[in-house]
């Protein structure tokens, strides 16, 4: 124990003679003594851009993340560049001008750690004025625990699409999308929009999350296009249209959460793209 009559300005004896895990060199400083180490630096906060056109100002935004946001904008066919994202000088995301005021902004965030993804989150937020958003991204079906009344009715060929909304309320099921419930839960981009979009403080915005079940070689268009229908209709429109590129096998990628870096797609001899998740 420590004396009791001992001055709070030099350390305990103790410290003279041994030292224990949770005091080691360069912890436990006290006013009157100096540590051998210089003290750290503060990382600097992210410097984050975001050029957009018509000044954000659109009727819906649709932010594709990873590959799932390469699957929609692949999937949307040939349409206008228009915009970027900035990370610290390094482009980590491109909007396309879709038709009807639609803007689908495609983001890369394997490569952000959590701070720039908050920072990014509240600056969308405070830039962009949609009055829908959607958020596409994606899930491994084997790791998604489905609820209870999933699991005792589940004759499921296919993984669904999965959504959660601010709007939708308590169904469990709309037009071939099924809840996305707990105790599984959002990451990266994805949860800092869904929780911002929450909070008192931020302005109220109209948004959903989808997350597409991988590998996304075996989501048809068709089913996709279903469930855009009831959450961006106008995004169902172009995911719909004829000069679409077709997503194959070749271009599935494996699951790369937030912070992970870029992950290669599969190459031959590697292994089949379906059997990465299951």
């Amino acid at each position: 124990m420590n004396d009791p009559l001992s001055p709070l300005t030099v350390p305990p004896p103790r410290y003279l003679l041994e030292s224990d895990s949770s005091d080691e060199e360069g912890q436990g400083a006290y006013p009157s003594t100096s540590t051998s180490r210089g003290s750290k630096s503060q990382p600097l906060p992210p410097q984050i851009s975001i050029i957009l056109p018509e000044a954000g100002e659109v009727e819906e935004l649709v932010i594709g993340l990873g590959q799932a946001g390469r699957y929609i904008t692949r999937s949307s066919g040939k349409v206008e560049p228009e915009g970027e994202v900035r990370v610290d000088g390094r482009v980590v995301g491109r909007g396309l001008k879709g038709e009807e005021g639609v803007l689908v902004l495609g983001l890369d965030e394997s490569e952000l750690g959590y701070e720039a993804i908050w920072e990014l989150a509240e600056k969308l937020i405070d830039k962009v004025k949609a009055k829908r958003w959607t958020v596409i991204t994606s899930y491994v079906p084997s790791m998604y625990i489905p609820s209870r009344s999933e699991r005792s009715s589940r004759s499921l060929v296919e993984a669904p699409i999965r959504y959660l909304s601010s709007t939708t309320g308590d169904e469990s099921k709309t037009d071939g999308a099924s809840k996305f419930d707990a105790p599984n839960y959002l990451t990266g981009l994805a949860a800092a929009l869904t929780a911002l979009s929450a909070h008192p403080s931020s302005p109220s915005i109209d948004i959903t999350t989808l997350s597409l079940p991988l590998p996304l070689s075996s989501l048809s268009v068709q089913r996709l296009s279903a469930s855009l229908q009831t959450f961006s209709p106008l995004l169902a429109i172009q995911v719909g249209a004829k000069n679409r590129i077709k997503w194959t096998e070749d271009d599935d990628e494996p699951y790369a959460a937030p912070g992970m870096g870029k992950v290669r797609g599969t190459k031959r001899g590697v292994g089949e793209a379906a059997s990465m998740y299951t």
